[in-house]
């Protein structure tokens, strides 16, 4: 008699374009995959085995969809609030992957970043979240929400007397928020993916990153080649300090930061994978699927050691406007390259103006790695949306 294994199921909290490599990751491993999201019209929910249609900021609604099915794993997707609210399920059903509550806060909010960051000495930008020390700061700064994602929000002054106008006649009190004020640093920007086991880091790859739309929004990068091992051993003594500060789980520590080449300053860190497909611009460049990587601390599995490493040279580019429009195409004039195009936006629909949106990816496979290096920046230049008169 031949005796049935009945698969593992999972539930993906995201359902976005952005998820379709996790889910994909999650089938490879043999689990029966299931989702959640608000939107009915994105991707995963068509391509996943079960689909949930609900908002999943809403924790307790999360946990009791979460129990009625009988999951054996909950895995976060590229969102911040999926990850906040999967790790507070984990926390009251002991699920694998996810830190505890202290670790959740101080990743999660500014303040409490920067706050241990004071305290521990992390290479932090001088910030301040008192109104009445706002003067003392050093000019230009930004004016950063607490709750802020993709650059939301960002406000960039000059000079004091710009800001205290600002607060005086009351555009400061309409925000609505809790904000806190950062020196703004000079440097080139760029992303750490790390993953860790035990505290220490396993694989890690670092990102050249650019804002060339918004000015606080990456549409455009790669997987760095000049920089100096100077600076990525600085990123991997912090990450790791880090780590056995907070007693990180194992897993995926991503963080933004800037260099001038020889100091590093923490813009952000997220425990949640990145998204607009951050995943594929890893594995088309190294041949490792950084997808698996990341899901598996949430399925109690090793991640697999990858022993082959390639040497691709690849962009990525999000497709975005500084302005409303109504999307029609998307376009890029490119030549020795392969490109490819992942479409978000269909034609006729709306299109925001960035930050607050995007109309698909492009990924460029250049033929040189010193065409990569230097057209990257520029491939805002290169690309176009064509648009409908709405």
């Amino acid at each position: 008699m031949i005796k049935k294994t009945i698969k593992k199921s999972v539930l993906l909290c995201d359902a976005s374009f952005s998820a379709i490599p996790l889910l994909e990751a999650l089938k490879e491993k043999g689990l029966r995959v299931a989702v959640c999201g608000s939107r009915d019209a994105d991707p995963c929910h068509v391509l996943a085995d079960e689909s949930y249609i609900f908002d999943y900021s809403n924790k307790s609604k999360l946990l009791k969809k979460f129990k009625e099915n009988n999951f054996d794993y909950l895995v976060p997707g590229c969102t911040d609030i999926s990850y906040i609210s999967c790790a507070w399920v984990a926390k009251q059903l002991g699920l694998p992957g996810y830190d505890d509550v202290r670790a959740v806060k101080v990743i999660n909010q500014k303040n409490e970043y920067r706050k241990l960051g004071k305290e521990k000495g992390y290479p932090i930008p001088n910030h301040e979240t008192e109104i009445a020390n706002f003067k003392q700061m050093k000019f230009p700064a930004l004016l950063k929400p607490m709750a802020s994602f993709s650059g939301r929000g960002i406000l960039r002054f000059d000079k004091y007397v710009e800001l205290k106008r600002f607060i005086d006649c009351g555009k400061f009190s309409e925000l609505g928020s809790e904000f806190l004020l950062e020196e703004f640093v000079e440097g080139q920007l760029y992303s750490h993916s790390a993953f860790l086991k035990s505290g220490k880091i396993t694989t890690d790859f670092f990102v050249n990153e650019y804002c060339t739309i918004h000015p606080y929004q990456v549409n455009s990068s790669y997987v760095s080649t000049k920089l100096g091992v100077g600076v990525k051993k600085q990123m991997r003594i912090w990450l790791e300090t880090f780590a056995k500060d907070l007693n990180l789980a194992d897993g995926l520590l991503h963080t933004q930061f800037i260099s001038d080449g020889k100091r590093v300053y923490l813009v952000e860190s997220c425990r949640r994978c990145p998204g607009d497909l951050y995943s594929l611009l890893i594995q088309k460049s190294t041949g490792i699927n950084y997808a698996s990587l990341y899901v598996s601390a949430f399925i109690n599995l090793s991640p697999d050691v990858e022993t082959k490493v390639s040497h691709k040279n690849f962009s990525r580019h999000t497709l975005s406007c500084n302005s409303d429009v109504i999307f029609a195409a998307a376009e890029i004039d490119i030549k020795d390259a392969k490109v490819s195009y992942v479409p978000i936006k269909k034609v006729g629909e709306l299109l925001r103006a960035a930050p607050m949106d995007r109309a698909g990816i492009f990924f460029i496979e250049h033929l040189a790695r010193r065409t990569m290096e230097t057209v990257t920046e520029n491939l805002y230049k290169l690309s176009r949306v064509q648009t409908l008169r709405g």
